[in-house]
């Protein structure tokens, strides 16, 4: 079994003509894969910053994603606010980014772009242990439901990585096989089953590159060991939002350390 540290490491370092100085882009993709955490800093002449992404994605080979759902504005194009903003971010090492800023008022500004950031700095958290996997119909594949019902009872931190989730609110799979990474904060167990309230969750197209200009919707999530997902997901700028019941095949993960 791997060993996982539970401390941030360097996998990747790119320079803002996204040369690779230090690691590899298949080094964060192989990480991703197996649900590790993943953040990146950069460097502006202004600013330095470090992003948290609750949200990761990894496709097959080196492609992979950071997702941020609810980053909080204060400033819409350099003006003071009265009312607060949400953008939701996809930061690759392709060196833009996808932005869709949720004005208050339902208001959706799509402001992806290329930004010619100072440095990359993509650091990995591989913590995470697979302890249940199911297909779609919920049977099961790898690992132990009743391990995990053990977990949820010690108040152990879980998160639920869904397969072919980029196409679920048209129930779409035929996109690139991939795999993405939520955050829990809820864990149930009902009818000999673990479902979890999700934090929210970024659906894009199923395509890559991802671009928000190819669909995006964000959801309220319950993810079970049935196989089914019941969510709610709305297209910013088009509220109201929708129910939807879906099917997946999902990997519960069990954090090794804090």
């Amino acid at each position: 079994m791997q060993q996982r540290s539970g401390e941030w490491e360097l996998a990747l370092e790119q320079q803002s003509d996204l040369s690779v100085t230090q690691g590899s882009t298949a080094a964060v993709a192989d990480s991703v894969r197996r649900g590790a955490d993943l953040r990146v800093y950069m460097t502006t002449e202004k600013y330095e910053e470090t992003i948290y992404f609750q949200q990761t994605y990894a496709a097959a080979g080196e492609d992979f994603a950071g997702l941020m759902s609810h980053h909080h504005g204060y400033v819409h194009h350099g003006q003071q606010v009265e009312q607060p903003n949400c953008s939701i971010f996809r930061y690759d090492a392709s060196g833009t980014f996808a932005q869709m800023k949720w004005l208050w008022g339902d208001v959706a500004v799509d402001e992806s772009q290329s930004y010619g950031y100072g440095v990359y700095r993509w650091f990995v958290n591989d913590r995470w242990r697979l302890v249940y996997e199911h297909d779609e119909a919920g049977r099961p594949m790898t690992g132990d439901l009743e391990e995990l019902k053990s977990l949820v009872r010690e108040g152990r931190t879980l998160q639920v990585g869904i397969r072919q989730l980029f196409g679920l609110v048209d129930d779409r799979t035929d996109g690139p096989d991939h795999i993405s990474y939520v955050s829990t904060m809820q864990p149930v167990i009902r009818d000999d089953h673990v479902e979890s309230n999700c934090d929210l969750v970024v659906i894009g197209a199923p395509t890559w590159p991802i671009t928000w200009k190819d669909g995006l919707h964000i959801s309220t999530m319950l993810p079970s060991t049935t196989g089914q997902i019941i969510c709610f997901a709305a297209e910013p700028g088009n509220l109201p939002f929708t129910h939807l019941v879906r099917r997946r095949g999902m990997c519960w993960m069990v954090a090794e350390r804090g």
